[in-house]
């Protein structure tokens, strides 16, 4: 064969399959991490956990290893959660939002019981561009703060800046959150890891019914995610499959989402069983319930960067443009 055509042969053959992987990826469905708590053993960011002074993880699971993963399975989003043992000091959660800002939105977690927990919300919303804190209202179960009338001023600050709260929370505590829901409906609210219900109880079913009178709220979702927190065995954690399908015939498709945890290591459930969990094991969701879980309800509730609308695909490669980020 001539040089030449030879050559304009193998450019029109490269360009072809140039063409065929362009198309492949823009039909990609959207999947957002909407659950990832990050930390790292560096000094510069001391752990300070309020329930365990002393606590602290034993290995990293750095921000960086998250933006690696998304490479690999294609998320495109993620939402930072601040891990537990930095108690009140959101400033790792900070560093990697403002080194990843084309990748992450932040959540953080502030003092439930300080009286300036108002003010609190509106700094790190305000000065270091959270979109939200997480409460764990789980490590109070005998308290009232969730609904007293102290933390209106909170929910009323959280509707004006439009920030979004995430529960932790036991289902007999439900019935508090659901006073707040009905008092402040301008507050989104993500309720995590499916509501907590307790399988090692004698009846998990009675509490956890009580979850389900939120489904009447448009601005609340729950997070049908992390199996393996409520589960008693291995994967496929099948003692929790009633649980997801109970939650998933009260709420629909549209007030679910899906998170993962923690990126890598992970010792729990790594991200392609993560995935397969949804996909596979899961298989009473329709296809179209896949997309809203795994992606496109997370457009609904927090403003990722260059998310137009709910349903719109991003086009561009995870960290594309995170390389260039900076604190």
């Amino acid at each position: 064969m001539n040089t030449d055509i030879f050559a304009r042969a193998v450019s029109r053959r490269a360009f072809l399959a140039q063409a065929a992987a362009g198309l492949a990826s823009s039909s990609k469905r959207l999947i957002i991490d909407t659950h990832l708590e990050v930390w790292t053993i560096d000094p510069k960011f001391p752990f300070h956990n309020p329930e365990h002074p002393d606590a602290k993880p034993e290995i990293a699971a750095p921000v960086e290893n998250e933006v690696e993963e998304m490479q690999e399975f294609g998320l495109r989003y993620a939402v930072l959660i601040n891990e537990r043992n930095y108690g009140w000091d959101n400033s790792y959660i900070s560093y990697s939002l403002h080194k990843y800002p084309d990748l992450f939105v932040a959540h953080g977690l502030i003092n439930p019981e300080d009286p300036k927990v108002a003010d609190r919300l509106r700094y790190w919303v305000k000065e270091h561009g959270f979109q939200g804190m997480r409460f764990s209202p789980l490590y109070h179960p005998n308290s009232t703060w969730l609904n007293s009338k102290a933390h209106y001023p909170l929910w009323r600050e959280a509707e004006e800046l439009g920030a979004v709260f995430n529960f932790y929370i036991l289902p007999h505590q439900m019935p508090m959150l659901e006073d707040m829901a009905v008092r402040f409906p301008g507050v989104k609210v993500v309720v995590d890891h499916l509501g907590e219900p307790d399988l090692r109880g004698p009846d998990p079913w009675r509490d956890f019914r009580k979850m389900f009178r939120l489904k009447k709220f448009p601005q609340v979702w729950i997070s049908a995610s992390e199996p393996y927190e409520i589960s008693l065995q291995r994967f496929p954690y099948r003692d929790t499959w009633p649980f997801f399908k109970a939650v998933y015939e009260e709420f629909g498709g549209k007030q679910l989402i899906w998170g993962t945890g923690y990126p890598r290591p992970r010792w729990e459930l790594p991200m392609d069983k993560e995935l397969e969990f949804v996909d596979t094991v899961l298989d009473f969701y329709s296809d179209e319930d896949r997309r809203l879980i795994l992606g496109e309800n997370a457009l609904r509730i927090w403003r990722f960067p260059g998310a137009r609308e709910a349903g719109s695909v991003q086009r561009s490669a995870p960290g594309q443009r995170a390389a260039h980020g900076g604190v």
